[in-house]
């Protein structure tokens, strides 16, 4: 996982008694990107089982990785407390839609449960450390987030620890109404695969008729739950090729039910058909209820831009600072690292105080000589002024010409360790007072030192660079610095590979040797294939990437088989965008023995459309 530190922001504003806050993550290379911070309850900051359980389960779904589930990024120790950071999706939950517009268009409803049924059954199949499936066991419209990008994404997984239960561990009130029949009598233990099922059914039932089945039963909400059919609805609220789904999901018994989400996928989307929203069409009915200008979503920006803006302005004061730091220093030079023919430097000496000569005392007033007296040489003579300037000069010449030695030169790096080419000195020393330093040149393969206008020439320092010189820094550079430390970080995980090698997947750190490197990105499994370049020097490096999505449409005859980068994506017509990682890909399109295929490139939110027509 990426290291990042985090910075608190303000309340996330998500309702009530929410422990949730906006933040910022700041990776190794200070870039930030806005978070959400789910502040642990004080009871588990006490109990160190709890806080462990909370840290374990965390950490679990952090390894979960699907379009369609909030990115869990870790678990953190912040001066405030510990917390949960997951990714700042920037939309709304279910239930703040719902109390918004109380019921959703059928179309808007089925594309929300269709993504939500996709998410948990890969968790399902993800599974747990044990083997066992990753069952969510809360699922309900607080558990639901729409993005304002029309992306429904399921939260929750990793917070198990955090809902409060009863004795016995039955849900506590607000969150019962939403439980599976096996829920109410055997609590968190009795959950399975198909109480999931049963939950995406009820969220489903809400959706379309802006109630809970039996919430209004108070005392006899348990018997109902577990006894008596689904209340009926509204007429026209429940479409008459849904009924049968939402029957079959909440069936009372867990065998009766589909037994995976994907199964209840299938199923509504059979009965749905081409009346399915797709991801611009539910973005823009959210639209309609939380425009940009609406209060909630304008303050959430205004949090962010802010923190980010003043997390920028703290970067630009410490950058400002360290320019102000000096770059050359007199560094030691190892006997076996100097170059043939060049001598060895002396450590540089303390540079002599500079105190001016006291003038000599002014000399009495005497007669002047006459023409033929001579005159007399211990009063008023001007040696002792003569000597003084020639000292006072000889000082003066010294520090300059000490100062000037180790000025840094522009253009050039200085390293603090062991020199990669000595530079030699014009003079056939330094002066006898004076010690003068040695530069080191960094100079990069086919590339000149640079003497731009009104840069000082590295003469003008009493320095010489020669080929000879060069060439056998150039060795030095070799000898010394062999190898740099990479770190490279990348979200989803991918395949790392450099000259078709693989390296391993990242999380990677290893060393390798100076000089421009290009990695191949790639996750088969996700159709990431992309490159970086990165030029390695002396100095350690880190790199983060983060892969977003763009959105891939395709119109094609009916029946025809649709695949990208070798997934198949399904049977035209395909209905709505297909959402795609960034990067190279090739789409295929077949019909029979007819084949039709075309590489592509895509980046972030880009949207790419193809009309295939094959005859």
């Amino acid at each position: 996982m990426t290291a990042y530190r985090y910075q608190a922001l303000g309340p996330l504003q998500a309702g009530e008694g929410s422990r949730a806050f906006l933040g910022l993550a700041i990776n190794e290379a200070n870039k930030a990107r806005p978070v959400v911070i789910i502040w642990v309850p004080e009871a588990a900051e006490k109990d160190a089982m709890l806080l462990a359980k909370i840290k374990r389960e965390t950490e679990h779904a952090a390894m979960l990785d699907h379009p369609h589930i909030v990115t869990v990024m870790g678990f953190a120790k912040l001066d405030e407390g510990h917390a949960r950071v997951v990714e700042f999706a920037d939309g709304e939950s279910l239930r703040k839609i719902l109390d918004t517009c109380k019921k959703m268009p059928p179309r808007v409803a089925a594309r929300v449960i269709l993504d939500a049924c996709t998410a948990v059954h890969y968790a399902h199949v993800a599974g747990n450390d044990d083997g066992a499936p990753l069952v969510h066991g809360d699922l309900r419209p607080e558990t639901l987030l729409i993005s304002f990008q029309g992306v429904t994404k399921v939260t929750g997984y990793g917070a198990l620890a955090f809902a409060p239960r009863e004795l016995g561990g039955q849900r506590v009130k607000g969150r019962r109404v939403h439980s599976a029949p096996e829920q109410i009598i055997g609590g968190r233990d009795a959950v399975s695969v198909p109480t999931d099922v049963y939950l995406l059914g009820i969220s489903l039932y809400e959706c379309l008729t802006g109630t809970v089945p039996w919430a209004e039963q108070a005392d006899y909400f348990d018997h109902a739950v577990l006894t008596l059919p689904l209340p009926p609805a509204t007429p026209g609220d429940l479409p008459e090729n849904f009924e049968p789904i939402i029957q079959k999901a909440c069936a009372k018994k867990a065998l009766d039910r589909y037994q995976t989400p994907l199964a209840m996928r299938e199923a509504l989307e059979a009965a749905a058909g081409s009346e399915i929203a797709t991801d611009e069409e539910l973005s823009k009915f959210l639209e309609t209820l939380f425009p940009q200008s609406h209060e909630l979503r304008a303050a959430r920006r205004h949090t962010i831009d802010t923190g980010i803006a003043d997390f920028v302005r703290r970067q630009w004061a410490e950058q400002e600072r360290r320019e102000t730091v000096p770059m050359m220093r007199a560094i030691d030079v190892p006997a076996s690292m100097i170059p043939p023919g060049v001598p060895a430097p002396k450590p540089p000496a303390a540079p002599k105080p500079i105190v001016a000569p006291a003038p000599p005392p002014k000399p009495a007033w005497t007669q002047p000589p006459e023409d033929d007296e001579e005159p007399q040489k211990d009063q008023g003579s001007s040696m002792p002024w003569l000597i003084a300037l020639a000292v006072f000069i000889a000082i003066i010449s010294g520090w300059w010409a000490w100062k000037k030695a180790n000025e840094p030169i522009p253009g050039v790096d200085i390293l603090e360790q062991p020199p990669k080419a000595a530079v030699a000195p014009i003079d056939a020393g330094p002066p006898p007072a004076l010690a003068v330093a040695v530069a080191v040149a960094v100079v990069d393969a086919g590339e000149e030192p640079s003497q731009d206008a009104g840069e000082a020439p590295l003469e003008d320092a009493g320095l010489a660079v020669t080929p000879e010189v060069i060439d056998a820094g150039a060795s030095v550079v070799a000898a010394v610095v062999s190898e740099v430390p990479v770190s490279i970080q990348c979200s989803p995980p991918v395949e790392l590979l450099l000259e078709g090698k693989s390296l391993g997947r990242t999380p990677w750190s290893g060393k390798l040797p100076p000089g421009r490197k290009v990695f191949t990105l790639q996750n088969k499994a996700l159709g990431i294939s992309t490159t970086r370049a990165i030029t390695l020097k002396a100095e350690p490096v880190e790199e983060s990437y983060t892969f977003e999505k763009g959105f891939v449409t395709v119109q094609a005859p009916e029946g025809a088989a649709v695949f990208i980068d070798g997934t198949r994506i399904g049977t035209a017509p395909i209905r709505g965008e297909i959402p795609v990682y960034e990067g190279s890909h090739r789409i295929q399109v077949t019909v029979g023995q007819s084949k039709w295929a075309e590489p592509f490139t895509l980046y972030s939110a880009q949207r790419v459309s193809f009309n295939v027509e094959i005859q």
